[in-house]
C-alpha cells in the first residue's frame, strides 16, 4: 500500500487545517488505497507519527527518512487533478525529488518519493541524527534541507518529477499565472503567496478549499 506523508511542526505559520486540506485533496484525487500520515509534534486529523527530535521548520522533514516507502507532499501545496501516474510512479523509484523551479540544476524537497530507506537516505537521517547543530549551521545559508540532500545523496541518481512527468507537478508562481495548466495534478506554493493571500476566485485556492 503507498504511504503519502507530510510533515507539520509546530511553531510555524501551519497548523492541522494544513493537513486537513492536503489529506482530503489526496483523498479526492488518488485513485488506489493509500495510509495518510502526517510526522507532527502536536495532533493532527490523520494518523499521526510523532516527530521524535525538535529539528526546527523544514529540518523536521528529514524525520520521513524513518519511513521505509512513502509519497511526500510539503503542506503548501494543492492537489487539482488526477494522482494515479505520480502513486504508480512512487511505488517503484528509488528516490524522486523536485527539480528546483527556479534554480534547475538542484533539486526541491516539495514533493518526493521513496521505495526503500537504505544506503544514502539511511546515511543522511544518521548523519543529522549524529550532528543536527553542524548539518544546518552549513546547509542554513544555501537551501536549508535540500542542500543538505544533495551534498549527501548523489545527484545523479535522485530522479526529478519533471522529467519523469512532465507538467503534472507545476509552480504557482510560474505556471498558474493564468489559471491551472490543463496537465497539472500538483501545484506547489514553495514561498509566498500563500492560500490566504490568493484571490477567493483563483482556481488553485478554489481547489485547496474544496478539498475540506
Amino acid at each position: 500500500m503507498l504511504t503519502v506523508a507530510c510533515v507539520l511542526k509546530s511553531g510555524g505559520i501551519y497548523d492541522a487545517t494544513w493537513v486537513s486540506r492536503l489529506r482530503d485533496g489526496v483523498a479526492r484525487h488518488l485513485p488506489i488505497e493509500h495510509r495518510f500520515v502526517c510526522l507532527s509534534d502536536v495532533d493532527v486529523p490523520c494518523e499521526r507519527i510523532p516527530l521524535e527530535h525538535d529539528w526546527p521548520g523544514w529540518w523536521s522533514k528529514i524525520e520521513l527518512l524513518k519511513l521505509p516507502s512513502a509519497l511526500f507532499f510539503d503542506l503548501d501545496t494543492a492537489i487539482v487533478g488526477d494522482l494515479g501516474d505520480i502513486a504508480r510512479h512512487a511505488l517503484r523509484t528509488d528516490f524522486t525529488m523536485l527539480r528546483d523551479f527556479y534554480a534547475p540544476d538542484h533539486v526541491g524537497s516539495g514533493v518526493m518519493a521513496w521505495t526503500r530507506n537504505d544506503g544514502p537516505l539511511e546515511a543522511m537521517y544518521d548523519d543529522m541524527v549524529r550532528d543536527p547543530k553542524a548539518v544546518m549551521s552549513v546547509q542554513r545559508a544555501r537551501m536549508g534541507d535540500q542542500a543538505f540532500i544533495e551534498a549527501m545523496h548523489p545527484l545523479d541518481i535522485i530522479l526529478r518529477w519533471q522529467d519523469r512527468l512532465p507538467g503534472q507537478i507545476v509552480s504557482y508562481k510560474i505556471h498558474c499565472r493564468n489559471g491551472i495548466p490543463p496537465d497539472a495534478r500538483v501545484v506547489c506554493l514553495h514561498g509566498f503567496p500563500k492560500f490566504a493571500d490568493m484571490p477567493s476566485t483563483d482556481p488553485v485556492r478554489q481547489a485547496w478549499e474544496m478539498a475540506a
